[in-house]
């Protein structure tokens, strides 16, 4: 019998490896060299970095208030809440739960706890980019579930995911690991 979605284990990340030290190494050292060897180049590039992250940052500001108004919207809404959005007969609760706790993970930096709806739209609502889906979100939901994304060109929410009711459905439709627990 398995265990209930509230026992599944906690998504842990790895520490980064030599390769990653080794590489930060190098990029640094190639900066030192360009700013020795070439200044004025290296204070134009800096100039032009300081103003696009400068951008960037009221940006990410503009979207930090949009989130926090959207959850200042939800306050006291748990994963109880989204959770009576599906079937728990028909969608496995591991499923659910992963989904609901990997998105809070991805929107911690902006408001811890961050109240998730099965209708919020992944990009338009809760600000999510493709990298934050492929790379981070979909890896960790996967890891956690134990359900396998081979073979997900066959999923019928494949390229169809636009809310987190999509992503859950996704998730629902792929085939269990056969590393699963």
């Amino acid at each position: 019998m398995r265990i209930a979605s509230r026992h599944m284990p906690k998504f842990t990340r790895r520490a980064a490896g030599p390769a990653w030290w080794l590489l930060l190494s190098l990029l640094g050292a190639s900066v030192a060299y360009v700013a020795i060897a070439e200044p004025k180049t290296f204070v134009s590039v800096v100039a032009v970095l300081t103003v696009l992250f400068a951008l960037a940052h009221l940006q990410g500001k503009r979207e930090e208030r949009k989130l926090l108004a959207l959850a200042a919207a939800r306050k006291g809404q748990t994963i109880c809440e989204f959770a009576r959005d599906f079937d728990a007969r028909a969608v496995d609760t591991w499923i659910i739960r992963a989904v609901y706790e990997q998105l809070q993970a991805q929107l911690e930096p902006m408001h811890p706890a961050f109240p998730v709806r099965a209708e919020d739209r992944l990009k338009e609502d809760l600000l999510l980019d493709d990298d934050d889906l492929d790379v981070d979100l979909v890896q960790e939901v996967e890891a956690r579930t134990g359900r396998s994304l081979d073979g997900s060109t066959d999923n019928p929410y494949f390229g169809n995911v636009k809310t987190v009711r999509d992503l859950v459905l996704f998730f629902q439709s792929q085939p269990r690991s056969s590393r699963a627990t």
